[in-house]
């Protein structure tokens, strides 16, 4: 068995791929430990070169190994991988990776001290530092997943999944069921029900770990390790687009409250939990909700649903200043939004016919009315979308 495995989904990013695996493989290079490490990459069908491109490296990096998906698959679907191949690639940490970020400059070595440490066997859960989130405090911290989900927000902590490192054996079962297949799960009986709901979000993996792993052994390396080679590009925000990736953040949340009302989370969350780097998540969400009732978005509108997740989430922080507001600002928004929709409406069905002048003046009336909500709910969402926090933790609120 090895000590790391990084394993990385790709699917037609042939071009980036290339440059996120030289970049591991030189700092594994650099540390001598490539008897000690693997790199997988799991290709999900691509067909552009990305083919080419994994077996000109694999004639250069031994520790190299590649598995291709007989068909594509959407992010939501499990690639279930043959026993034979998983035993090849067989390891006590696993590093997942994006096929577009890269391992930056001797981020290896510090996340090495952690896992040559005399500890490490009971860590089950590492998350490394993105240089884009600063400040950063340069220093690694010991607590538990649930303290470090509550301190830093559940998205820097290990909502990126290059910024995740797995004990494969202490996160056994999250890992097992990360990519188990579709005909598996369903025979799950125990926890079909959460399985049904957590596969449909944005954040499967952080499901898996709270449901399995909240109180387990955690370190947090806040050292600038990895970065995204680019942020806000067009190809990634159509991939997220063409699989609703904004609605699945809905049923992140939506699937918390079912954990909440289950038993799943035995206490109520912090409001940090929810911070979602410089913006509280559900502020996100009111924004989304409103832009795409006034038709600034349109191409995936948020289904009515979203009122009610939203809500949700004061019912599971723990903290009732928070929860009211969050709750009373959703009923008015909605309120709001719900009129906006009736007078567009009425107005519509007004619009082409010959009218008498009483009501020409109603029509006027409620276009008058139609410009003055769109203008106050066009400023509460530019206003619940300004900065609050600082995109990094730095160690705020760590009390060990």
């Amino acid at each position: 068995m090895k000590k790391l495995r990084f394993q990385i989904r790709t699917w037609n990013r042939a071009k980036k791929l290339e440059k996120c695996v030289r970049r591991m493989a030189e700092e594994v290079k650099k540390l001598g430990k490539e008897d000690e490490c693997v790199i997988f990459v799991i290709d999900n069908y691509s067909d552009d070169e990305t083919p080419k491109v994994l077996k000109k490296l694999q004639k250069e990096i031994p520790f190299l190994v590649t598995w291709r998906y007989p068909r594509w698959c959407k992010q939501t679907e499990n690639l279930t991988i043959p026993q034979d191949v998983w035993n090849k690639v067989s390891a006590q940490f696993v590093w997942f990776f994006g096929d577009d970020d890269l391992l930056l400059k001797d981020g290896l070595s510090l996340v090495w001290r952690v896992l040559s440490s005399e500890e490490a066997e009971d860590i089950a859960f590492i998350s490394v530092g993105q240089s884009l989130l600063t400040p950063h405090s340069f220093k690694i911290y010991h607590g538990t997943v649930w303290e470090f989900m509550n301190l830093m927000g559940y998205n820097q902590f290990a909502g990126w999944i290059t910024g995740t490192i797995w004990n494969t054996e202490l996160c056994e079962e999250p890992l097992r069921l990360l990519f188990a297949s579709k005909e598996e799960l369903e025979k799950e009986e125990e926890y079909k029900e959460f399985y049904s709901v957590y596969f449909r979000t944005a954040f499967i993996h952080v499901l898996l770990l709270i449901h399995f792993c909240a109180h387990f052994p955690a370190v947090v390396i806040d050292y600038p390790i990895v970065e995204p080679m680019e942020v806000g590009d067009l190809e990634t925000a159509e991939r997220w687009e063409m699989e609703n990736v904004g609605w699945r953040y809905f049923l992140f949340a939506k699937a918390l409250k079912i954990m909440y009302d289950k038993g799943i989370l035995e206490e109520k969350l912090k409001p940090g939990f929810f911070k979602y780097l410089e913006h509280n998540l559900w502020d996100r969400f009111l924004s989304e909700m409103i832009a795409s009732r006034i038709g600034i978005y349109k191409r995936n509108p948020r289904p009515d649903e979203g009122w009610e997740i939203i809500r949700g989430i004061a019912d599971i922080i723990d903290n009732p200043t928070i929860a009211k507001e969050i709750k009373i600002t959703v009923e008015l928004a909605r309120a709001l939004c719900d009129e906006y929709q009736w007078i567009k409406e009425q107005i519509e069905a007004l619009e082409g016919k010959s009218l008498p002048m009483g009501e020409e003046k109603v029509k006027k009336e409620l276009e008058k009315r139609k410009e003055s909500i769109y203008q106050t709910l066009l400023s509460a969402g530019n206003e619940i979308v300004k900065p609050l926090f600082e995109k990094g933790w730095a160690g705020k609120g760590y009390k060990k």
